[in-house]
């Protein structure tokens, strides 16, 4: 039993009674009722929609641990229903809704996000001199608004990539007592930096053969293929960005966007230098080319851990790899830092 207990809201009540508002407005929306009573049911629809079933979701979710803005989910989806079932142009409330109403909460909703940035970033720069890391603290903001662990990971990490490819810079504070690099002693740049070289040539030499059968395709698989050019650029510029650091309580496990694991000192069993595969043992690599990036540090865990893959894909494992140089100046750190904590 952990010390905090996630608190689950009815998902049956939030989301069932809502989708059943929806429904019904829609089958109701195709009588001949509806046609030859349009202005009158439709006012109800709206309120149906637009009031009923955010009041019902957030009636629902209001003692959970779901956070209270993903009720504009469902207000923003009823608008998305509304607009597909009735016609804003005949329709004054709907139109007036659309046009006013919908892009000043898009605008809340941008600058409620903004200013959460700001607000924790200027905190912790107080604290101790240092920004958060972008794709951890850009998860937990989004979760904020979305009320969804799967959806926020997507989200972030899409949002993630056009930071670290445009605008992250390289951590300077490298120190090899409290943070540390994974790059410099294994060559994965340089193998990543050729990955991507390769790609760009085959991307351009498709694109030729592609545009010679059909444009529209070619220039679809090529926009797709220069997205995935950026991915990987953005993960060669985050691994710089994103040092390994050990805190007072815990391990923060950074390999660009190929993954995260974060552990809590008293949840290591015991660690180890070295380059082999635990047997038995449901182990996760934290890389994104697992069979080209080597490992030197294998931790054991008490409990198992949630371990955040490319994409915001989670993977639950109770043995963690991971590259780090100076591993002896690593695996020092570590131990002292798990010593000190017992010793408290």
């Amino acid at each position: 039993m952990t010390a905090y207990e996630i608190k689950k809201p009815n998902w049956k009540i939030a989301l069932g009674i809502p989708g059943i508002i929806f429904l019904s407005s829609f089958f109701i929306s195709l009588t001949k009722v509806f046609k030859n009573n349009s202005e009158l049911i439709s006012k109800g629809i709206l309120i149906d929609i637009l009031i009923v079933a955010p009041i019902i979701y957030f009636f629902a979710i209001r003692k959970s641990d779901v956070p209270k803005t993903s009720v504009s989910r469902v207000f923003i989806l009823g608008l998305l229903v509304a607009g597909l079932i009735l016609n804003a142009q005949t329709n004054p409330i709907l139109h007036i809704i659309k046009t006013w109403v919908s892009p000043v909460i898009e605008a809340v909703v941008i600058f409620y996000l903004a200013r959460k940035f700001y607000v924790a970033n200027k905190k912790t720069k107080a604290v101790n001199g240092k920004s958060l890391d972008f794709l951890v603290h850009c998860r937990a903001l989004i979760f904020e608004v979305t009320g969804n662990r799967h959806i926020s990971n997507i989200i972030s990490s899409e949002v993630s990539v056009f930071y670290y490819a445009f605008l992250s810079k390289k951590d300077k504070a490298i120190d090899y007592k409290i943070t540390f690099t994974s790059y410099k002693e294994n060559g994965v740049i340089t193998v990543l930096w050729l990955v991507l070289s390769v790609f760009i040539i085959e991307t351009a030499s498709v694109h030729l053969l592609l545009i010679l059968w059909n444009k529209v395709i070619a220039w679809i698989i090529t926009a797709l293929s220069i997205y995935t050019c950026i991915q990987l650029f953005a993960h060669i510029r985050a691994i710089k960005a994103r040092p390994i650091i050990i805190n007072g309580d815990a391990l923060e496990i950074h390999n660009g966007l190929a993954g995260d694991a974060l552990i809590r000192l008293d949840n290591i069993e015991y660690f180890e230098i070295s380059k082999k595969i635990p047997q038995k043992r449901n182990s996760i690599k934290v890389a994104l080319l697992n069979g080209l990036e080597n490992h030197n540090i294998v931790v054991y865990l008490k409990s198992p851990i949630e371990v955040t893959k490319f994409f915001g894909l989670r993977r639950y494992t109770d043995t963690v790899l991971f590259f780090v140089d100076k591993p002896k100046y690593f695996s020092d750190a570590l131990s002292f830092q798990i010593e000190k904590r017992i010793s408290l």
